[in-house]
C-alpha cells in the first residue's frame, strides 16, 4: 500500500510537477508566437520607456531593431528628425501612454529613409508594461488625401456654379441636398429632406421628374434634359433639371435655374416675330411699288408709242416725214414727282446725265416755286395736262438760266390712276 500510495502520490506529484512547470512556459510561448505572426508591429514599453520586445512585423515595417530603438526617445529621434515636429508628435505620444487618447497617426522616417504614415494605438498590458500596435497607414492615407481632394474639388465646383443638386434614392427620396453659392433661390428647403422629390412639385412636374428618375436609374444613363417652371413666393421661376445616375441604386439632380435665359428668349422671340411683321410689311410695299412701277413703265411705253403714232399719222397727212421745229426733251417721274427716266434732248437741254437727275424732285430744275403746286395738284392730283410757257430752267453747264416751255401729261393705269407723268421741255 505504501508502494501505490508511494506511487499514486509521485503520479499526483508528478502531474502537479509537470502542470506547474508547463503553464508559466506554454503561455509566454504562445504569447510570443502570436506577437511573432501578428502583421501589425507590436512594441512592449515599460514605465521608464524603455522597450522590452519588438516583434518582427515592427522592423518590417519601419526597418529599426531593438538595437537601433531601445527606447521611446530613440525611436522619436529616428522617427522624427525634425525638432519641432518631433516635439508635437511627443507630446501626443505621452497623452497616449497615459491614455488620455487612442490612437496617434504620424509621419516617420524610417531606416531606408522613407517616410511612412503609422498609425500608433496603445493597449495596457500587466506588469506595468504598455503595448503598443504600430500600423503601416500609407496607402489608407493616400486615399483619405485623395477623397478629401476630391471632395474638396467636388465641393468648389457644386460653389462655383448656380446650380442645386439633390442626391436621390431610386424611388426619389431626397437624400442631400447642396446648393452653389451662384443659385438665387433654393427650389428644395432643407426642412424637406427625406421626402419624394415627385411630391414637392404639382403632379404634372412630379411625375416627370419621377419618370426621368426612373429612366435613369434603369438605363444607368443621364436622362434627357427636362424643362419647368415653378412658382415661389408668387413669382414663376423656370428652371431646368438632369438625372444622372449613380452607383447602388441612387441618381443625382441637378436642377438650374434658367429664368433670365428663358426671359430673354422671349424678349428675342417678340423681336423675331416683330422683325417678321416688319419685313411682310417691307415686302408687301415693294411689291405694291414694283407694281405701280411697271404699270408706269408701261404707262410710259403707251404713251411714247401713241405720240409717234400721232406723229406719224400727222406726217402721212402733211405728206412728210421730215422733223419739223425745236428739238424736244422729255422726263417721266412717278406719282410724286421723282423723276425716273430722262431722254437724250432732255440730257443737253439740262446739263444733266439720267443717272444725276434719277431720284430728284423734277421742280428742282426750275427757279420758279409756282411750278410744284402746278405739277402736284394739276396733273399729278386732278390727272390734267398742263402746259407753261416761258419758264426759267436751271442748266448745269455755265450756271445760265434759259426760258423754256412746259408740257405735263399725266400718265394713267388702267384703272384710271394718275401713276406718273411725262414732261416735254422746248426752248421757249
Amino acid at each position: 500500500m505504501t508502494g501505490n500510495n508511494a506511487t499514486q502520490g509521485t503520479g499526483a506529484g508528478a502531474s502537479g510537477t509537470d502542470g506547474a512547470r508547463e503553464s508559466p512556459r506554454l503561455l509566454p510561448d504562445l504569447y510570443l508566437s502570436i506577437l511573432r505572426e501578428a502583421p501589425d508591429g507590436v512594441v512592449l514599453v515599460d514605465s521608464e520607456g524603455e522597450c522590452r520586445y519588438l516583434n518582427p512585423a515592427f522592423t518590417r515595417i519601419t526597418g529599426y531593431t531593438r538595437e537601433d530603438v531601445p527606447g521611446l526617445q530613440a525611436w522619436f529621434e529616428r522617427a522624427h528628425p525634425n525638432p519641432a515636429y518631433r516635439q508635437s508628435v511627443e507630446a501626443m505620444g505621452q497623452k497616449l501612454l497615459r491614455g488620455e487618447q487612442s490612437a496617434l497617426v504620424a509621419s516617420a522616417v524610417c531606416k531606408d529613409g522613407r517616410v511612412r504614415d503609422l498609425e500608433l494605438r496603445r493597449a495596457p498590458v500587466e506588469g506595468g508594461l504598455a503595448m503598443l500596435v504600430v500600423r503601416d497607414v500609407t496607402k489608407q492615407a493616400l486615399i483619405e488625401e485623395c477623397l478629401r481632394q476630391t471632395a474638396s474639388e467636388l465641393t468648389a465646383v457644386i460653389e462655383a456654379f448656380p446650380d442645386q443638386f439633390l442626391r436621390l434614392n431610386a424611388d426619389g427620396t431626397v437624400l442631400e441636398f447642396r446648393v452653389g453659392k451662384l443659385a438665387e433661390v433654393p427650389i428644395v428647403p432643407l426642412a424637406l429632406l427625406g421626402r419624394r422629390v415627385q411630391d414637392l412639385f404639382p403632379a404634372e412636374i412630379g411625375g416627370a421628374l419621377g419618370e426621368a428618375l426612373q429612366q435613369a436609374v434603369r438605363t444607368g444613363a443621364p436622362a434627357a434634359p427636362l424643362e419647368f417652371s415653378h412658382a415661389i413666393a408668387g413669382a414663376i421661376h423656370h428652371y431646368e433639371t438632369r438625372v444622372v445616375p449613380l452607383r447602388e441604386m441612387q441618381a443625382i439632380a441637378v436642377i438650374r435655374e434658367i429664368t433670365e435665359r428663358k426671359e430673354a428668349e422671349q424678349e428675342l422671340h417678340r423681336h423675331r416675330e416683330h422683325l417678321e411683321d416688319l419685313v411682310r410689311e417691307r415686302t408687301a410695299q415693294l411689291e405694291h411699288t414694283n407694281q405701280r412701277l411697271e404699270r408706269l413703265l408701261y404707262a410710259i411705253e403707251m404713251t411714247e408709242r401713241k405720240a409717234v403714232e400721232e406723229w406719224l399719222d400727222s406726217s402721212i397727212e402733211q405728206g412728210t416725214l421730215e422733223v419739223t421745229g425745236p428739238e424736244e426733251g422729255r422726263i417721266t417721274t412717278d406719282h410724286t414727282g421723282t423723276v425716273i427716266i430722262v431722254d437724250r434732248v432732255a440730257e443737253r437741254l439740262t446739263g444733266y446725265a439720267e443717272e444725276e437727275l434719277a431720284g430728284k424732285p423734277i421742280w428742282s430744275l426750275f427757279s420758279s416755286a409756282a411750278i410744284r403746286e402746278t405739277l402736284t395738284s394739276e396733273v399729278l392730283g386732278e390727272g390734267r395736262p398742263v402746259e407753261r410757257r416761258e419758264e426759267t430752267m436751271h442748266t448745269r453747264d455755265d450756271g445760265s438760266r434759259q426760258p423754256v416751255s412746259i408740257v405735263a401729261d399725266p400718265i394713267v393705269d388702267a384703272a384710271g390712276v394718275v401713276i406718273g407723268m411725262l414732261c416735254t421741255f422746248r426752248k421757249a
